[in-house]
Protein backbone atom coordinates (compact mmCIF):
# COMPACT_ATOMS: atom_id res chain seq x y z
CA UNK A 1 0.00 0.00 0.00
CA UNK A 2 1.56 3.29 -1.16
CA UNK A 3 1.41 6.22 1.24
CA UNK A 4 0.46 9.49 -0.50
CA UNK A 5 0.81 13.03 0.79
CA UNK A 6 -1.26 15.77 -0.85
CA UNK A 7 -0.25 19.42 -1.19
CA UNK A 8 -3.36 21.43 -2.01
CA UNK A 9 -6.97 21.10 -0.88
CA UNK A 10 -9.09 22.16 -3.84
CA UNK A 11 -11.48 20.35 -6.14
CA UNK A 12 -8.80 18.56 -8.16
CA UNK A 13 -6.84 17.58 -5.05
CA UNK A 14 -9.98 15.76 -3.92
CA UNK A 15 -10.61 14.19 -7.35
CA UNK A 16 -7.06 12.89 -7.75
CA UNK A 17 -6.82 11.89 -4.10
CA UNK A 18 -10.00 9.86 -4.44
CA UNK A 19 -8.62 8.28 -7.61
CA UNK A 20 -5.62 7.06 -5.62
CA UNK A 21 -7.94 5.59 -2.99
CA UNK A 22 -10.08 3.95 -5.66
CA UNK A 23 -7.09 1.97 -6.93
CA UNK A 24 -7.16 0.03 -3.68
CA UNK A 25 -3.39 0.32 -3.65
CA UNK A 26 -2.85 3.64 -1.85
CA UNK A 27 -3.75 5.55 1.26
CA UNK A 28 -3.68 9.29 1.87
CA UNK A 29 -1.51 10.02 4.89
CA UNK A 30 -1.70 13.83 4.97
CA UNK A 31 -3.16 16.91 3.31
CA UNK A 32 -1.40 20.29 3.44
CA UNK A 33 -2.87 23.67 2.54
CA UNK A 34 -2.20 27.27 3.51
CA UNK A 35 -5.75 27.24 4.84
CA UNK A 36 -5.71 24.68 7.65
CA UNK A 37 -9.50 24.35 7.66
CA UNK A 38 -9.46 23.37 4.00
CA UNK A 39 -6.69 20.87 4.72
CA UNK A 40 -8.68 19.35 7.59
CA UNK A 41 -11.86 19.05 5.54
CA UNK A 42 -10.12 17.29 2.68
CA UNK A 43 -8.14 15.07 5.05
CA UNK A 44 -11.43 13.99 6.63
CA UNK A 45 -12.99 13.24 3.23
CA UNK A 46 -10.01 11.14 2.16
CA UNK A 47 -9.42 9.44 5.49
CA UNK A 48 -6.02 11.07 6.04
CA UNK A 49 -4.83 11.17 9.67
CA UNK A 50 -2.86 14.40 9.29
CA UNK A 51 -3.65 17.95 8.12
CA UNK A 52 -0.99 20.67 7.93
CA UNK A 53 -0.81 24.35 7.05
CA UNK A 54 2.86 23.89 6.06
CA UNK A 55 3.48 21.33 3.33
CA UNK A 56 7.04 20.74 4.57
CA UNK A 57 5.66 18.88 7.57
CA UNK A 58 4.70 16.01 5.25
CA UNK A 59 8.41 15.13 4.98
CA UNK A 60 8.45 13.74 8.53
CA UNK A 61 5.91 11.09 7.46
CA UNK A 62 8.23 9.74 4.74
CA UNK A 63 5.60 9.45 1.98
CA UNK A 64 6.01 7.10 -0.97
CA UNK A 65 4.72 9.84 -3.27
CA UNK A 66 3.22 13.31 -3.37
CA UNK A 67 0.26 14.75 -5.21
CA UNK A 68 0.80 18.47 -5.85
CA UNK A 69 -2.43 20.31 -6.75
CA UNK A 70 -1.79 24.02 -6.28
CA UNK A 71 -1.77 27.16 -8.47
CA UNK A 72 1.07 26.97 -10.98
CA UNK A 73 2.80 30.05 -9.64
CA UNK A 74 3.77 28.29 -6.39
CA UNK A 75 3.93 24.79 -7.79
CA UNK A 76 7.60 24.83 -8.80
CA UNK A 77 9.12 25.35 -5.36
CA UNK A 78 6.90 22.61 -3.91
CA UNK A 79 7.82 20.12 -6.63
CA UNK A 80 11.55 20.83 -6.23
CA UNK A 81 11.22 20.30 -2.48
CA UNK A 82 9.21 17.14 -3.04
CA UNK A 83 11.85 15.62 -5.28
CA UNK A 84 14.15 15.49 -2.25
CA UNK A 85 11.70 13.81 0.10
CA UNK A 86 9.56 11.43 -1.99
CA UNK A 87 10.26 8.76 -4.64
CA UNK A 88 7.51 10.11 -6.91
CA UNK A 89 5.37 13.18 -7.58
CA UNK A 90 2.14 13.52 -9.55
CA UNK A 91 1.92 17.18 -10.56
CA UNK A 92 -1.59 18.57 -11.05
CA UNK A 93 -1.41 19.48 -14.74
CA UNK A 94 1.36 21.46 -16.42
CA UNK A 95 4.86 20.44 -15.34
CA UNK A 96 5.95 24.00 -14.56
CA UNK A 97 5.05 27.64 -15.06
CA UNK A 98 7.83 28.22 -17.62
CA UNK A 99 10.37 26.21 -19.62
CA UNK A 100 13.32 27.19 -17.41
CA UNK A 101 11.58 25.78 -14.37
CA UNK A 102 10.53 22.69 -16.34
CA UNK A 103 14.17 22.02 -17.24
CA UNK A 104 15.22 22.46 -13.61
CA UNK A 105 12.58 19.99 -12.44
CA UNK A 106 13.55 17.45 -15.10
CA UNK A 107 17.23 17.68 -14.19
CA UNK A 108 16.68 17.52 -10.44
CA UNK A 109 14.34 14.54 -10.78
CA UNK A 110 16.92 12.66 -12.83
CA UNK A 111 19.64 13.40 -10.27
CA UNK A 112 17.50 12.28 -7.33
CA UNK A 113 15.85 9.34 -9.10
CA UNK A 114 12.37 10.76 -8.52
CA UNK A 115 9.45 9.73 -10.74
CA UNK A 116 7.62 12.80 -12.06
CA UNK A 117 4.30 12.65 -13.90
CA UNK A 118 2.43 15.70 -15.21
CA UNK A 119 -1.30 15.56 -14.63
CA UNK A 120 -2.65 15.65 -18.19
CA UNK A 121 -5.40 13.03 -18.15
CA UNK A 122 -6.45 12.67 -21.78
CA UNK A 123 -3.67 10.21 -22.58
CA UNK A 124 -5.26 7.84 -20.07
CA UNK A 125 -8.71 8.12 -21.65
CA UNK A 126 -10.06 5.13 -23.58
CA UNK A 127 -11.71 7.60 -25.96
CA UNK A 128 -8.42 9.32 -26.77
CA UNK A 129 -6.64 5.95 -27.03
CA UNK A 130 -9.11 4.90 -29.70
CA UNK A 131 -8.70 8.20 -31.54
CA UNK A 132 -4.93 7.79 -31.47
CA UNK A 133 -5.19 4.22 -32.76
CA UNK A 134 -7.40 5.27 -35.66
CA UNK A 135 -5.12 8.16 -36.67
CA UNK A 136 -1.76 6.42 -36.28
CA UNK A 137 -2.97 3.26 -38.07
CA UNK A 138 -3.77 5.46 -41.10
CA UNK A 139 -7.14 3.70 -41.40
CA UNK A 140 -8.61 7.16 -42.06
CA UNK A 141 -5.77 8.20 -44.35
CA UNK A 142 -3.25 10.86 -43.45
CA UNK A 143 -4.12 13.54 -40.87
CA UNK A 144 -4.47 16.94 -42.51
CA UNK A 145 -6.14 19.31 -40.07
CA UNK A 146 -7.32 19.39 -36.46
CA UNK A 147 -9.80 21.93 -35.14
CA UNK A 148 -10.79 22.37 -31.49
CA UNK A 149 -12.87 24.62 -29.27
CA UNK A 150 -12.33 24.70 -25.51
CA UNK A 151 -14.20 27.35 -23.52
CA UNK A 152 -14.21 27.43 -19.73
CA UNK A 153 -16.17 30.06 -17.77
CA UNK A 154 -13.40 30.73 -15.27
CA UNK A 155 -14.29 33.08 -12.44
CA UNK A 156 -12.19 36.26 -12.27
CA UNK A 157 -11.91 35.61 -8.53
CA UNK A 158 -10.13 32.29 -9.11
CA UNK A 159 -6.39 31.76 -9.54
CA UNK A 160 -7.02 30.60 -13.11
CA UNK A 161 -7.62 34.23 -14.11
CA UNK A 162 -4.50 35.65 -12.46
CA UNK A 163 -1.46 35.64 -14.72
CA UNK A 164 1.20 35.13 -12.05
CA UNK A 165 -0.63 32.33 -10.30
CA UNK A 166 -1.75 30.42 -13.39
CA UNK A 167 1.09 31.05 -15.82
CA UNK A 168 -1.47 32.26 -18.36
CA UNK A 169 -4.48 30.75 -20.11
CA UNK A 170 -2.51 28.94 -22.86
CA UNK A 171 -0.57 27.01 -20.19
CA UNK A 172 -3.44 26.44 -17.77
CA UNK A 173 -6.22 25.61 -20.23
CA UNK A 174 -5.06 25.34 -23.84
CA UNK A 175 -2.33 22.74 -23.25
CA UNK A 176 -4.84 20.54 -21.42
CA UNK A 177 -7.59 21.17 -23.99
CA UNK A 178 -6.18 19.86 -26.21
CA UNK A 179 -2.55 20.43 -27.17
CA UNK A 180 -1.17 17.67 -24.94
CA UNK A 181 -3.28 14.82 -26.37
CA UNK A 182 -3.04 16.12 -29.94
CA UNK A 183 0.77 16.05 -29.68
CA UNK A 184 0.46 12.47 -28.41
CA UNK A 185 -1.32 11.60 -31.65
CA UNK A 186 0.40 13.76 -34.28
CA UNK A 187 3.96 14.06 -32.96
CA UNK A 188 6.37 17.01 -32.87
CA UNK A 189 5.23 20.62 -33.32
CA UNK A 190 7.55 22.72 -35.51
CA UNK A 191 5.76 26.10 -35.85
CA UNK A 192 3.34 28.14 -33.77
CA UNK A 193 1.32 31.26 -34.59
CA UNK A 194 -1.42 32.88 -32.51
CA UNK A 195 -3.71 35.82 -31.84
CA UNK A 196 -5.33 36.71 -28.53
CA UNK A 197 -7.50 39.32 -26.86
CA UNK A 198 -8.71 40.37 -23.40
CA UNK A 199 -12.12 42.01 -23.47
CA UNK A 200 -14.39 40.82 -20.66
CA UNK A 201 -11.98 41.20 -17.73
CA UNK A 202 -9.05 43.42 -18.69
CA UNK A 203 -7.49 44.26 -15.32
CA UNK A 204 -3.70 44.23 -15.39
CA UNK A 205 -3.25 41.22 -13.10
CA UNK A 206 -5.54 39.01 -15.18
CA UNK A 207 -4.42 36.59 -17.89
CA UNK A 208 -3.28 38.43 -20.98
CA UNK A 209 -4.72 35.82 -23.34
CA UNK A 210 -8.33 35.70 -22.11
CA UNK A 211 -9.34 34.27 -25.49
CA UNK A 212 -6.79 32.81 -27.86
CA UNK A 213 -6.63 31.31 -31.32
CA UNK A 214 -3.45 29.33 -32.04
CA UNK A 215 -2.29 27.44 -35.10
CA UNK A 216 0.29 24.69 -34.75
CA UNK A 217 2.15 23.03 -37.61
CA UNK A 218 3.37 19.50 -37.01
CA UNK A 219 6.43 17.81 -38.45
CA UNK A 220 4.18 15.49 -40.46
CA UNK A 221 2.61 18.52 -42.18
CA UNK A 222 -0.70 18.45 -40.32
CA UNK A 223 -2.13 21.71 -38.96
CA UNK A 224 -3.99 22.28 -35.70
CA UNK A 225 -6.29 25.27 -35.18
CA UNK A 226 -7.10 25.64 -31.48
CA UNK A 227 -9.48 28.16 -29.93
CA UNK A 228 -9.59 28.34 -26.16
CA UNK A 229 -10.54 30.84 -23.51
CA UNK A 230 -12.33 31.84 -20.37
CA UNK A 231 -15.52 33.16 -21.97
CA UNK A 232 -18.25 30.57 -22.49
CA UNK A 233 -21.73 31.82 -23.47
CA UNK A 234 -24.70 30.13 -21.75
CA UNK A 235 -25.87 26.90 -23.42
CA UNK A 236 -23.10 27.24 -26.00
CA UNK A 237 -21.22 24.12 -27.22
CA UNK A 238 -17.89 24.66 -25.51
CA UNK A 239 -15.76 21.54 -25.78
CA UNK A 240 -15.08 19.58 -28.96
CA UNK A 241 -12.31 18.60 -31.31
CA UNK A 242 -12.26 17.30 -34.89
CA UNK A 243 -9.59 15.49 -36.91
CA UNK A 244 -9.75 15.79 -40.70
CA UNK A 245 -7.91 13.07 -42.59
CA UNK A 246 -7.59 12.25 -46.28
CA UNK A 247 -10.00 9.29 -46.09
CA UNK A 248 -12.21 10.17 -43.15
CA UNK A 249 -12.39 12.03 -39.90
CA UNK A 250 -13.03 12.00 -36.17
CA UNK A 251 -15.10 14.13 -33.83
CA UNK A 252 -14.45 13.94 -30.09
CA UNK A 253 -17.04 15.18 -27.60
CA UNK A 254 -15.26 15.00 -24.23
CA UNK A 255 -18.25 16.12 -22.16
CA UNK A 256 -20.27 13.07 -23.20
CA UNK A 257 -17.33 10.77 -23.94
CA UNK A 258 -18.56 10.22 -27.49
CA UNK A 259 -16.29 9.55 -30.47
CA UNK A 260 -17.73 9.89 -33.97
CA UNK A 261 -15.86 8.19 -36.80
CA UNK A 262 -16.57 9.44 -40.32
CA UNK A 263 -15.89 7.12 -43.29
CA UNK A 264 -17.30 6.80 -46.79
CA UNK A 265 -19.52 3.99 -45.45
CA UNK A 266 -21.19 6.31 -42.94
CA UNK A 267 -20.80 7.62 -39.40
CA UNK A 268 -20.00 5.35 -36.47
CA UNK A 269 -20.69 6.64 -32.95
CA UNK A 270 -18.72 5.11 -30.08
CA UNK A 271 -19.66 5.68 -26.44
CA UNK A 272 -16.84 5.57 -23.87
CA UNK A 273 -18.83 6.90 -20.90
CA UNK A 274 -18.73 3.54 -19.09
CA UNK A 275 -14.96 3.14 -19.38
CA UNK A 276 -12.56 3.50 -16.45
CA UNK A 277 -12.11 7.22 -15.65
CA UNK A 278 -8.80 8.69 -16.86
CA UNK A 279 -7.80 9.95 -13.40
CA UNK A 280 -8.16 6.44 -12.01
CA UNK A 281 -6.15 4.92 -14.85
CA UNK A 282 -3.46 7.55 -14.38
CA UNK A 283 -3.32 6.88 -10.64
CA UNK A 284 -2.98 3.12 -11.22
CA UNK A 285 -0.21 3.65 -13.78
CA UNK A 286 1.63 6.07 -11.51
CA UNK A 287 1.58 3.63 -8.58
CA UNK A 288 2.86 0.81 -10.79
CA UNK A 289 5.55 3.09 -12.19
CA UNK A 290 6.80 3.72 -8.65
CA UNK A 291 7.69 0.01 -8.56
CA UNK A 292 9.11 0.04 -12.08
CA UNK A 293 6.19 -2.01 -13.43
CA UNK A 294 4.79 0.63 -15.81
CA UNK A 295 5.70 3.81 -17.64
CA UNK A 296 3.79 7.04 -17.18
CA UNK A 297 2.56 8.89 -20.28
CA UNK A 298 3.52 12.44 -19.23
CA UNK A 299 7.17 12.27 -18.08
CA UNK A 300 9.16 15.52 -17.73
CA UNK A 301 10.96 15.13 -21.06
CA UNK A 302 7.63 15.20 -22.87
CA UNK A 303 5.56 17.34 -20.51
CA UNK A 304 8.02 20.22 -20.76
CA UNK A 305 7.11 20.51 -24.46
CA UNK A 306 3.62 21.65 -23.49
CA UNK A 307 5.24 24.48 -21.51
CA UNK A 308 7.48 25.37 -24.47
CA UNK A 309 4.49 25.45 -26.82
CA UNK A 310 2.53 27.58 -24.37
CA UNK A 311 5.37 30.10 -24.28
CA UNK A 312 5.51 30.08 -28.07
CA UNK A 313 1.76 30.81 -28.25
CA UNK A 314 2.16 33.76 -25.89
CA UNK A 315 5.14 35.10 -27.86
CA UNK A 316 3.42 34.64 -31.21
CA UNK A 317 0.29 36.45 -30.01
CA UNK A 318 2.23 39.30 -28.44
CA UNK A 319 4.67 39.89 -31.30
CA UNK A 320 2.38 38.88 -34.19
CA UNK A 321 4.90 36.40 -35.52
CA UNK A 322 5.42 32.74 -36.34
CA UNK A 323 7.56 30.98 -33.73
CA UNK A 324 9.67 28.07 -34.90
CA UNK A 325 10.40 25.28 -32.42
Amino acid sequence: MKRIGIVGAGRMAFARGKAFLDTGEAEIIAVASRNIEHARKLAQKLGAPHAFDDYRRIASLKPDALLVEVPHGVQGEIVKWGIEIAPGILVGAALAVNSKEAEEIEKKAEEEGCLIEAGYGSRYSALWEKARSLITSKSLGKPVMVQSLALYPASPSSWYYREKESGGMPLTHMTYCFINPVRWILGPVVEVSALANRILHDEEEFVKEEMCSATLRFKNGALYSAVAGYISPPNFPSLNIKFICTKGGLEILPSTQILKVYRDTGVEELDFSSQTPPLLRQAKTFLKALDGKAECLNPPGDAKLDVVISEAIVKAAKERMVVKL
